[in-house]
Protein backbone atom coordinates (compact mmCIF):
# COMPACT_ATOMS: atom_id res chain seq x y z
CA UNK A 1 0.00 0.00 0.00
CA UNK A 2 1.17 3.39 -0.70
CA UNK A 3 0.54 6.61 1.77
CA UNK A 4 -2.62 7.92 1.53
CA UNK A 5 -3.17 11.33 0.30
CA UNK A 6 -6.27 12.48 2.49
CA UNK A 7 -7.69 15.47 1.38
CA UNK A 8 -9.25 18.49 3.54
CA UNK A 9 -11.17 20.97 3.01
CA UNK A 10 -10.66 21.07 -0.75
CA UNK A 11 -10.62 16.99 -0.86
CA UNK A 12 -8.23 15.23 -3.06
CA UNK A 13 -10.90 13.63 -5.15
CA UNK A 14 -12.27 17.63 -6.02
CA UNK A 15 -8.78 18.39 -6.73
CA UNK A 16 -8.66 16.01 -9.20
CA UNK A 17 -11.90 16.74 -10.66
CA UNK A 18 -11.43 20.55 -11.31
CA UNK A 19 -8.13 19.66 -13.08
CA UNK A 20 -9.69 17.06 -15.38
CA UNK A 21 -12.66 19.10 -16.58
CA UNK A 22 -10.56 21.58 -17.50
CA UNK A 23 -8.24 19.53 -19.45
CA UNK A 24 -11.62 17.74 -20.83
CA UNK A 25 -12.79 21.28 -21.50
CA UNK A 26 -9.61 22.84 -23.39
CA UNK A 27 -9.02 19.17 -25.36
CA UNK A 28 -12.51 18.75 -26.65
CA UNK A 29 -12.42 22.68 -28.10
CA UNK A 30 -9.33 21.40 -29.87
CA UNK A 31 -9.91 18.41 -31.02
CA UNK A 32 -13.14 19.58 -32.48
CA UNK A 33 -12.07 23.44 -33.51
CA UNK A 34 -9.64 21.66 -36.20
CA UNK A 35 -12.34 19.47 -37.38
CA UNK A 36 -14.29 22.92 -37.76
CA UNK A 37 -11.32 24.56 -38.77
CA UNK A 38 -10.82 22.40 -41.52
CA UNK A 39 -13.94 22.67 -42.53
CA UNK A 40 -13.77 26.27 -43.04
CA UNK A 41 -10.89 26.37 -44.52
CA UNK A 42 -11.92 23.86 -47.23
CA UNK A 43 -15.22 26.16 -47.69
CA UNK A 44 -13.21 29.00 -48.52
CA UNK A 45 -10.90 26.79 -50.77
CA UNK A 46 -13.97 25.88 -52.72
CA UNK A 47 -16.31 28.80 -52.50
CA UNK A 48 -13.62 31.35 -53.36
CA UNK A 49 -13.90 32.90 -50.13
CA UNK A 50 -9.93 34.05 -48.73
CA UNK A 51 -11.62 36.37 -46.41
CA UNK A 52 -12.96 33.15 -44.37
CA UNK A 53 -8.98 32.60 -43.79
CA UNK A 54 -9.02 35.82 -40.59
CA UNK A 55 -11.04 33.68 -39.07
CA UNK A 56 -8.36 30.60 -39.29
CA UNK A 57 -5.65 32.79 -38.37
CA UNK A 58 -7.46 34.28 -35.38
CA UNK A 59 -8.80 31.34 -34.00
CA UNK A 60 -5.25 28.46 -34.76
CA UNK A 61 -3.55 31.39 -32.92
CA UNK A 62 -5.57 31.24 -29.51
CA UNK A 63 -5.43 27.64 -29.58
CA UNK A 64 -1.42 27.77 -30.28
CA UNK A 65 -1.74 30.46 -27.52
CA UNK A 66 -4.08 29.18 -25.23
CA UNK A 67 -5.73 25.47 -25.77
CA UNK A 68 -2.98 23.42 -26.21
CA UNK A 69 -0.62 25.34 -23.98
CA UNK A 70 -3.42 24.82 -21.05
CA UNK A 71 -4.97 22.14 -22.09
CA UNK A 72 -1.36 20.28 -22.02
CA UNK A 73 -0.42 21.68 -18.27
CA UNK A 74 -3.71 20.17 -17.03
CA UNK A 75 -3.04 17.09 -18.77
CA UNK A 76 0.37 16.87 -16.71
CA UNK A 77 -1.68 18.55 -13.84
CA UNK A 78 -4.19 15.09 -14.03
CA UNK A 79 -0.84 12.37 -14.00
CA UNK A 80 0.05 14.27 -11.03
CA UNK A 81 -2.96 14.47 -9.31
CA UNK A 82 -4.41 10.91 -10.11
CA UNK A 83 -0.92 8.94 -9.04
CA UNK A 84 -1.11 11.02 -5.55
CA UNK A 85 -4.54 9.85 -4.91
CA UNK A 86 -4.61 6.60 -6.51
CA UNK A 87 -1.27 5.07 -7.49
CA UNK A 88 -2.39 1.91 -7.28
CA UNK A 89 -5.36 2.31 -10.02
CA UNK A 90 -3.29 4.73 -12.23
CA UNK A 91 -0.25 1.91 -11.99
CA UNK A 92 -3.10 -0.79 -13.28
CA UNK A 93 -3.45 1.51 -16.32
CA UNK A 94 -0.09 2.56 -17.25
CA UNK A 95 1.07 -1.18 -17.10
CA UNK A 96 -2.15 -2.53 -19.14
CA UNK A 97 -2.28 0.22 -21.66
CA UNK A 98 1.39 1.12 -21.59
CA UNK A 99 1.93 0.53 -25.85
CA UNK A 100 -1.63 2.74 -26.07
CA UNK A 101 -0.23 5.81 -23.80
CA UNK A 102 2.83 5.55 -26.27
CA UNK A 103 0.52 5.83 -29.33
CA UNK A 104 -1.21 8.92 -27.75
CA UNK A 105 1.88 10.33 -26.96
CA UNK A 106 2.79 9.79 -31.04
CA UNK A 107 -0.77 11.60 -31.67
CA UNK A 108 0.37 14.40 -29.18
CA UNK A 109 3.23 14.90 -30.89
CA UNK A 110 1.38 15.67 -34.00
CA UNK A 111 -0.97 17.28 -32.75
CA UNK A 112 1.34 20.10 -30.67
CA UNK A 113 4.07 20.48 -33.71
CA UNK A 114 1.10 20.58 -36.08
CA UNK A 115 -0.60 23.84 -34.51
CA UNK A 116 1.77 25.36 -35.00
CA UNK A 117 2.73 24.27 -38.47
CA UNK A 118 -0.47 24.86 -39.26
CA UNK A 119 -0.43 28.52 -37.77
CA UNK A 120 2.81 29.42 -39.44
CA UNK A 121 2.42 28.53 -42.50
CA UNK A 122 -0.55 30.44 -43.35
CA UNK A 123 0.46 32.49 -46.75
CA UNK A 124 3.67 30.15 -47.09
CA UNK A 125 2.23 27.07 -48.93
CA UNK A 126 -0.60 26.50 -50.94
CA UNK A 127 -3.90 26.88 -50.13
CA UNK A 128 -4.37 22.68 -50.99
CA UNK A 129 -1.37 22.26 -49.01
CA UNK A 130 -2.56 24.35 -45.81
CA UNK A 131 -5.89 22.14 -45.98
CA UNK A 132 -4.00 18.84 -45.79
CA UNK A 133 -1.98 19.99 -42.89
CA UNK A 134 -5.43 21.36 -41.44
CA UNK A 135 -6.85 17.64 -42.18
CA UNK A 136 -3.60 16.27 -40.55
CA UNK A 137 -3.71 18.03 -37.33
CA UNK A 138 -7.62 16.86 -36.89
CA UNK A 139 -6.84 13.34 -37.44
CA UNK A 140 -4.37 13.59 -34.83
CA UNK A 141 -5.98 15.48 -32.61
CA UNK A 142 -9.10 12.54 -32.70
CA UNK A 143 -6.21 9.92 -32.03
CA UNK A 144 -5.52 11.54 -29.04
CA UNK A 145 -8.97 11.42 -27.93
CA UNK A 146 -10.05 7.83 -29.53
CA UNK A 147 -6.93 6.37 -26.88
CA UNK A 148 -7.92 8.37 -23.95
CA UNK A 149 -11.42 7.23 -24.44
CA UNK A 150 -10.38 3.77 -24.44
CA UNK A 151 -8.60 3.85 -21.22
CA UNK A 152 -11.56 5.56 -19.30
CA UNK A 153 -14.16 3.57 -20.70
CA UNK A 154 -12.01 0.69 -19.28
CA UNK A 155 -12.26 2.01 -15.60
CA UNK A 156 -15.97 1.79 -15.53
CA UNK A 157 -16.71 -1.00 -18.25
CA UNK A 158 -13.73 -3.25 -18.83
CA UNK A 159 -16.10 -5.78 -19.77
CA UNK A 160 -14.34 -9.11 -20.98
CA UNK A 161 -10.84 -8.00 -19.48
CA UNK A 162 -11.74 -8.89 -16.27
CA UNK A 163 -12.41 -12.99 -17.73
CA UNK A 164 -9.32 -12.59 -20.27
CA UNK A 165 -6.71 -10.35 -18.73
CA UNK A 166 -6.33 -9.01 -22.41
CA UNK A 167 -5.52 -5.37 -22.74
CA UNK A 168 -7.31 -4.79 -25.90
CA UNK A 169 -10.76 -6.71 -24.72
CA UNK A 170 -9.87 -3.96 -22.08
CA UNK A 171 -9.54 -1.17 -24.46
CA UNK A 172 -12.42 -1.99 -26.90
CA UNK A 173 -15.16 -2.42 -23.86
CA UNK A 174 -18.93 -1.88 -24.02
CA UNK A 175 -18.98 1.87 -23.52
CA UNK A 176 -15.69 2.35 -25.86
CA UNK A 177 -18.11 3.42 -29.59
CA UNK A 178 -21.00 4.48 -27.08
CA UNK A 179 -18.77 6.98 -25.58
CA UNK A 180 -16.51 8.12 -28.48
CA UNK A 181 -19.29 9.34 -30.46
CA UNK A 182 -21.15 11.04 -28.37
CA UNK A 183 -17.97 12.72 -27.30
CA UNK A 184 -17.57 14.15 -30.82
CA UNK A 185 -21.03 14.99 -30.96
CA UNK A 186 -20.93 17.20 -27.80
CA UNK A 187 -17.51 18.53 -28.37
CA UNK A 188 -18.57 20.38 -31.46
CA UNK A 189 -20.89 22.24 -29.25
CA UNK A 190 -18.49 23.20 -27.15
CA UNK A 191 -15.94 24.27 -30.31
CA UNK A 192 -19.07 26.31 -31.74
CA UNK A 193 -19.27 28.61 -28.31
CA UNK A 194 -15.48 28.53 -29.13
CA UNK A 195 -16.20 29.75 -32.70
CA UNK A 196 -18.51 32.97 -31.59
CA UNK A 197 -15.62 33.82 -29.28
CA UNK A 198 -13.28 34.34 -32.26
CA UNK A 199 -15.46 35.46 -34.66
CA UNK A 200 -16.79 38.02 -32.34
CA UNK A 201 -13.11 39.24 -32.11
CA UNK A 202 -13.46 40.37 -35.74
CA UNK A 203 -14.47 43.82 -37.03
CA UNK A 204 -18.03 43.81 -36.39
CA UNK A 205 -18.54 44.64 -40.10
CA UNK A 206 -16.00 41.56 -41.50
CA UNK A 207 -17.83 38.95 -43.63
CA UNK A 208 -15.95 35.95 -41.59
CA UNK A 209 -17.86 37.08 -38.98
CA UNK A 210 -20.91 37.07 -40.33
CA UNK A 211 -20.77 33.46 -41.98
CA UNK A 212 -19.09 32.26 -39.48
CA UNK A 213 -21.20 32.80 -36.66
CA UNK A 214 -24.55 31.13 -38.26
CA UNK A 215 -22.08 28.35 -39.59
CA UNK A 216 -21.36 27.86 -35.92
CA UNK A 217 -24.50 27.74 -34.35
CA UNK A 218 -25.84 24.77 -36.82
CA UNK A 219 -22.57 22.73 -36.46
CA UNK A 220 -22.87 23.34 -32.35
CA UNK A 221 -26.63 22.61 -32.20
CA UNK A 222 -26.59 19.54 -34.53
CA UNK A 223 -23.40 18.43 -32.37
CA UNK A 224 -25.49 18.92 -29.07
CA UNK A 225 -28.80 17.19 -29.96
CA UNK A 226 -27.09 14.36 -31.82
CA UNK A 227 -24.43 13.96 -28.54
CA UNK A 228 -27.24 13.88 -26.01
CA UNK A 229 -29.35 11.26 -28.19
CA UNK A 230 -26.07 9.14 -28.15
CA UNK A 231 -25.92 9.80 -24.37
CA UNK A 232 -28.99 8.92 -23.18
CA UNK A 233 -29.96 5.99 -25.88
CA UNK A 234 -26.49 4.83 -26.26
CA UNK A 235 -24.19 5.22 -24.04
CA UNK A 236 -26.46 4.98 -20.64
CA UNK A 237 -27.49 1.51 -22.31
CA UNK A 238 -24.32 0.25 -22.70
CA UNK A 239 -23.59 0.71 -18.79
CA UNK A 240 -23.92 -2.18 -16.55
CA UNK A 241 -26.60 -2.93 -14.01
CA UNK A 242 -24.77 -1.24 -11.37
CA UNK A 243 -23.84 1.74 -12.81
CA UNK A 244 -27.45 2.21 -13.57
CA UNK A 245 -28.44 1.22 -10.00
CA UNK A 246 -26.48 4.20 -8.91
CA UNK A 247 -27.81 6.50 -10.87
CA UNK A 248 -31.15 6.25 -9.61
CA UNK A 249 -29.63 6.38 -6.29
CA UNK A 250 -29.05 9.80 -4.65
CA UNK A 251 -26.61 9.06 -2.11
CA UNK A 252 -24.29 7.61 -4.73
CA UNK A 253 -24.93 10.54 -7.99
CA UNK A 254 -26.25 13.85 -6.13
CA UNK A 255 -29.34 15.77 -7.72
CA UNK A 256 -26.95 18.56 -8.39
CA UNK A 257 -24.82 17.07 -10.78
CA UNK A 258 -28.07 16.52 -13.03
CA UNK A 259 -29.29 20.23 -12.28
CA UNK A 260 -25.65 21.26 -13.70
CA UNK A 261 -26.03 19.07 -16.55
CA UNK A 262 -29.17 20.44 -17.45
CA UNK A 263 -28.14 24.25 -17.08
CA UNK A 264 -24.97 23.57 -19.35
CA UNK A 265 -26.83 21.72 -22.11
CA UNK A 266 -29.74 24.55 -21.76
CA UNK A 267 -27.31 27.62 -21.90
CA UNK A 268 -25.37 26.14 -24.59
CA UNK A 269 -28.57 25.63 -26.77
CA UNK A 270 -29.83 28.99 -26.34
CA UNK A 271 -26.71 30.49 -27.10
CA UNK A 272 -26.07 28.20 -30.12
CA UNK A 273 -29.94 29.00 -31.16
CA UNK A 274 -28.91 33.01 -30.92
CA UNK A 275 -26.39 32.32 -33.07
CA UNK A 276 -28.68 31.20 -35.44
CA UNK A 277 -31.97 34.07 -34.88
CA UNK A 278 -29.54 37.03 -33.74
CA UNK A 279 -25.76 36.24 -35.11
CA UNK A 280 -25.01 39.73 -33.79
CA UNK A 281 -25.81 39.19 -30.19
CA UNK A 282 -24.30 35.75 -30.26
CA UNK A 283 -20.94 37.32 -31.03
CA UNK A 284 -20.51 39.02 -28.58
CA UNK A 285 -17.71 38.28 -26.11
CA UNK A 286 -19.79 38.45 -22.43
CA UNK A 287 -22.23 36.26 -24.13
CA UNK A 288 -19.75 33.26 -25.49
CA UNK A 289 -17.81 33.84 -22.10
CA UNK A 290 -21.32 33.27 -19.95
CA UNK A 291 -21.60 29.99 -21.96
CA UNK A 292 -18.81 28.64 -22.03
CA UNK A 293 -18.30 29.09 -18.14
CA UNK A 294 -22.38 27.10 -17.62
CA UNK A 295 -20.86 24.59 -20.53
CA UNK A 296 -17.97 23.97 -17.87
CA UNK A 297 -20.16 23.63 -14.94
CA UNK A 298 -22.47 20.87 -16.84
CA UNK A 299 -19.03 19.44 -18.01
CA UNK A 300 -18.57 19.33 -14.26
CA UNK A 301 -21.97 17.51 -13.21
CA UNK A 302 -21.82 15.55 -16.55
CA UNK A 303 -17.74 13.91 -15.71
CA UNK A 304 -18.20 13.56 -12.03
CA UNK A 305 -21.74 11.34 -12.68
CA UNK A 306 -19.47 9.02 -14.77
CA UNK A 307 -16.78 8.94 -12.34
CA UNK A 308 -19.03 8.28 -9.49
CA UNK A 309 -20.75 5.57 -11.40
CA UNK A 310 -17.54 2.90 -10.58
CA UNK A 311 -18.29 3.32 -6.58
CA UNK A 312 -17.15 1.54 -5.20
CA UNK A 313 -14.42 1.03 -7.20
CA UNK A 314 -11.56 3.05 -9.35
CA UNK A 315 -11.69 0.05 -11.74
CA UNK A 316 -14.79 -1.71 -11.68
CA UNK A 317 -15.23 -5.45 -10.69
CA UNK A 318 -11.17 -5.25 -9.80
CA UNK A 319 -10.03 -2.59 -7.48
CA UNK A 320 -11.73 -0.43 -5.13
CA UNK A 321 -11.67 3.29 -4.78
CA UNK A 322 -9.49 2.56 -1.69
CA UNK A 323 -6.96 0.67 -4.16
CA UNK A 324 -7.60 -2.77 -2.40
CA UNK A 325 -8.41 -5.66 -4.60
CA UNK A 326 -11.79 -7.31 -3.55
CA UNK A 327 -11.69 -10.07 -6.62
CA UNK A 328 -10.02 -12.41 -8.32
CA UNK A 329 -7.97 -11.82 -12.02
CA UNK A 330 -7.26 -15.42 -12.44
CA UNK A 331 -6.05 -14.18 -16.09
CA UNK A 332 -3.45 -12.49 -14.41
CA UNK A 333 -2.85 -14.48 -11.69
CA UNK A 334 -4.02 -12.03 -9.25
CA UNK A 335 -6.10 -12.83 -5.97
CA UNK A 336 -8.35 -10.80 -4.19
CA UNK A 337 -6.93 -8.84 -0.87
CA UNK A 338 -9.88 -8.85 1.57
CA UNK A 339 -9.45 -12.77 2.85
CA UNK A 340 -5.84 -12.32 3.36
CA UNK A 341 -5.99 -8.59 5.46
CA UNK A 342 -9.26 -9.82 6.93
CA UNK A 343 -6.75 -12.42 8.27
CA UNK A 344 -3.71 -10.96 8.63
CA UNK A 345 -4.81 -7.27 9.17
CA UNK A 346 -4.55 -4.38 7.21
CA UNK A 347 -1.70 -2.80 9.19
CA UNK A 348 0.56 -5.20 8.93
CA UNK A 349 0.43 -4.57 5.07
CA UNK A 350 0.31 -0.66 5.59
CA UNK A 351 4.15 0.59 5.88
CA UNK A 352 3.08 3.86 5.76
CA UNK A 353 0.87 3.80 8.53
CA UNK A 354 1.65 4.86 12.34
CA UNK A 355 3.97 2.11 14.07
CA UNK A 356 2.55 -0.87 12.25
CA UNK A 357 5.79 -2.83 13.55
CA UNK A 358 4.77 -2.35 16.89
CA UNK A 359 1.12 -4.08 16.68
CA UNK A 360 3.16 -6.82 17.02
CA UNK A 361 3.59 -6.37 20.35
CA UNK A 362 0.22 -6.35 20.93
CA UNK A 363 -2.09 -3.22 23.20
CA UNK A 364 -1.33 -4.69 26.60
CA UNK A 365 2.43 -3.83 25.95
CA UNK A 366 1.67 -0.43 24.99
CA UNK A 367 2.24 -0.75 21.17
CA UNK A 368 -0.26 0.29 19.79
CA UNK A 369 -2.64 3.41 20.04
CA UNK A 370 -6.25 2.08 19.11
CA UNK A 371 -6.78 5.70 17.64
CA UNK A 372 -3.74 6.45 15.86
CA UNK A 373 -3.86 3.10 14.24
CA UNK A 374 -7.57 3.92 13.52
CA UNK A 375 -7.25 7.13 12.04
CA UNK A 376 -4.44 5.15 9.89
CA UNK A 377 -6.87 2.98 8.85
CA UNK A 378 -9.77 5.14 8.19
CA UNK A 379 -7.84 7.29 6.20
CA UNK A 380 -6.72 4.46 3.91
CA UNK A 381 -10.24 2.76 3.40
CA UNK A 382 -12.19 5.81 3.74
CA UNK A 383 -10.42 9.49 2.97
CA UNK A 384 -11.30 8.18 -1.49
CA UNK A 385 -14.88 9.50 -0.99
CA UNK A 386 -15.08 11.04 2.34
CA UNK A 387 -13.00 14.19 4.67
CA UNK A 388 -11.52 12.05 7.65
CA UNK A 389 -9.61 14.43 9.35
CA UNK A 390 -10.06 15.73 12.70
CA UNK A 391 -8.55 18.92 12.10
CA UNK A 392 -10.64 19.88 9.67
CA UNK A 393 -14.24 17.46 10.58
CA UNK A 394 -16.18 21.21 11.66
CA UNK A 395 -14.77 22.69 7.96
CA UNK A 396 -16.63 20.26 6.26
CA UNK A 397 -14.87 18.79 2.91
CA UNK A 398 -16.05 16.09 0.32
CA UNK A 399 -18.86 14.18 2.49
CA UNK A 400 -16.99 14.43 6.08
CA UNK A 401 -17.56 11.27 8.38
CA UNK A 402 -17.70 13.23 11.07
CA UNK A 403 -20.60 14.89 9.96
CA UNK A 404 -22.69 12.10 8.30
CA UNK A 405 -22.04 9.91 11.39
CA UNK A 406 -23.28 12.63 13.80
CA UNK A 407 -26.57 13.21 11.67
CA UNK A 408 -27.30 9.77 12.12
CA UNK A 409 -26.94 9.77 15.83
CA UNK A 410 -23.91 7.12 15.62
CA UNK A 411 -21.76 8.90 18.78
CA UNK A 412 -20.06 5.81 20.49
CA UNK A 413 -17.81 3.34 19.63
CA UNK A 414 -19.98 0.37 19.94
CA UNK A 415 -23.10 2.19 17.49
CA UNK A 416 -19.91 3.54 14.89
CA UNK A 417 -18.73 -0.33 15.34
CA UNK A 418 -21.99 -2.00 14.46
CA UNK A 419 -22.40 0.59 11.54
CA UNK A 420 -19.11 -0.88 9.96
CA UNK A 421 -20.14 -4.09 10.36
CA UNK A 422 -23.24 -3.20 7.59
CA UNK A 423 -21.42 -1.13 5.49
CA UNK A 424 -21.09 -4.23 3.00
CA UNK A 425 -24.56 -4.06 1.97
CA UNK A 426 -24.83 -0.70 0.50
CA UNK A 427 -23.91 -1.02 -2.88
CA UNK A 428 -22.17 2.05 -3.50
CA UNK A 429 -19.31 0.66 -0.95
CA UNK A 430 -17.44 -2.03 0.14
CA UNK A 431 -17.45 -3.69 3.55
CA UNK A 432 -14.54 -2.94 5.90
CA UNK A 433 -11.46 -5.05 5.84
CA UNK A 434 -9.07 -5.91 8.59
CA UNK A 435 -8.92 -8.00 11.88
CA UNK A 436 -11.98 -7.32 14.73
CA UNK A 437 -9.47 -5.67 16.14
CA UNK A 438 -8.69 -3.41 13.44
CA UNK A 439 -12.61 -2.62 13.56
CA UNK A 440 -12.51 -1.45 16.60
CA UNK A 441 -9.63 0.90 16.34
CA UNK A 442 -11.45 2.89 13.38
CA UNK A 443 -14.63 2.53 15.85
CA UNK A 444 -12.57 4.29 18.56
CA UNK A 445 -10.95 7.14 16.19
CA UNK A 446 -14.23 7.64 14.17
CA UNK A 447 -15.98 8.43 18.16
CA UNK A 448 -13.16 10.46 18.67
CA UNK A 449 -13.94 12.41 15.35
CA UNK A 450 -17.69 12.94 16.11
CA UNK A 451 -17.03 14.11 19.56
CA UNK A 452 -14.61 16.62 18.15
CA UNK A 453 -17.37 17.41 15.77
CA UNK A 454 -19.84 18.18 18.19
CA UNK A 455 -17.41 20.69 20.06
CA UNK A 456 -16.56 22.41 17.23
CA UNK A 457 -20.78 22.60 16.34
CA UNK A 458 -20.83 24.18 20.31
CA UNK A 459 -17.75 26.49 20.00
CA UNK A 460 -19.09 27.86 16.73
CA UNK A 461 -22.49 28.38 18.60
CA UNK A 462 -21.04 30.12 21.04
Amino acid sequence: MYPVWEGFVLHSALIVALIAVAHVLFSHVTVAATWFNWWVERKALLEGKPYLTDYLKASALRLLMLAYTLGAMFGVGIWFSVTASNPRGISTLIHNFVFYWAAEWFWFIIDVFGIAVYYYTFGRVSPKTHARIALILALAASGTLAIIVGILGFKLTPGAWLQTGVSLDGFYNPSFWPMLFARFGLMFALTALYALLVAGSLPKDHPARKEVVPLAGRVGLVGLVVGVALVLFWYVPSLHDHAKTLLRLPQAIQPVFFVKMAVGVLATFLVLVLALVRPHLAARPLVAYAALALAFLGLFGAERTREVLRKPDIIYGYMASNQIRYTDLPARGLKAEEPLLNQEGVLKHLPFAVAPAALAAGMEAGGVDPVEAGRSLVALQCSSCHTVSQKTAFLGGMRPLAVMLARRGMTSKEQIRAYLEAIGGFPYMHPVVGTPEERDYMAAYLEQLVRQYYGQAEGGKR
